[in-house]
């Protein structure tokens, strides 16, 4: 049997109580990978973001998270603006 952090459970698990902990977490998971620059959120092929804004049958409780942001258009609004905080943020940095 393999041993080693590689094959055992070693992630904290924080149970979430809060809404607006779970929307950030929203948030944050979705433009991950435009604040580590590897990508445009909108377009990056591991977010789930394509699949909760599509109308395309999938596993996520789309209906449930964007009720959580009002309504889609809000939902990407407030994406968005994530967006435009991490972009004014990594050009203060490179300055």
């Amino acid at each position: 049997m393999r041993r080693g952090s590689l094959f055992q459970e070693h992630l904290k698990r924080i149970k979430i109580t809060n809404e607006n902990y779970l929307k950030n977490l929203i948030v944050y998971v979705n433009t991950n990978s435009s604040h580590h620059q590897f990508e445009d959120y909108t377009t990056y092929k591991y977010s789930s973001y394509k699949a909760l804004i599509s109308n395309q049958e999938t596993a996520l409780k789309r209906d449930e998270v964007i009720e959580l942001f009002d309504d889609l258009s809000n939902f990407k609004y407030v994406l968005h603006i994530k967006n435009l905080n991490i972009n004014i943020l990594q050009e203060l940095i490179l300055e």
